[in-house]
């Protein structure tokens, strides 16, 4: 399931994993949300809580997150990745220096912390 996040500024997409993700409900959400963002503010401060694992993402709804990270490849800003799976932050650290924008990682517990600075005005 995918739920928006609402309490953060509008230059923020933000959202919540958990359960099984679909790749309805992640394009009918997530990538109208990060369209959005990107046609106002032309970059984008993202958030992904994920409270499961990757194994819960249907394979379509993890492609169209490829999709939508390279169709606004320059327009990234910051991106903050909030999981408890070890690996998944490891892999975020490693891709960071690689892409546009700040990515940082988070665990479940530090969300305020990651709230906080993805919340920043944008560049």
């Amino acid at each position: 399931m995918v739920e928006l996040l609402t309490d953060f500024p509008p230059h923020v997409a933000a959202y919540k994993a958990s359960g099984a993700v679909s790749k309805e409900e992640y394009r009918a959400l997530v990538m109208s949300r990060v369209d959005e963002v990107a046609a106002e503010f032309g970059h984008i401060n993202f958030l992904v809580y994920l409270e499961t694992d990757m194994d819960n993402y249907s394979l379509a709804a993890f492609f169209d997150y490829l999709k939508i990270s390279f169709k606004h490849f320059s327009k990234w800003n910051r991106m903050a990745i909030v999981t408890n799976e070890t690996w998944l932050r490891k892999a975020y650290d490693l891709l960071s220096p690689l892409v546009h924008g700040e990515i940082r990682t988070y665990r479940l517990q530090d969300i305020d912390v990651a709230r906080e600075w993805v919340s920043a005005p944008l560049n």
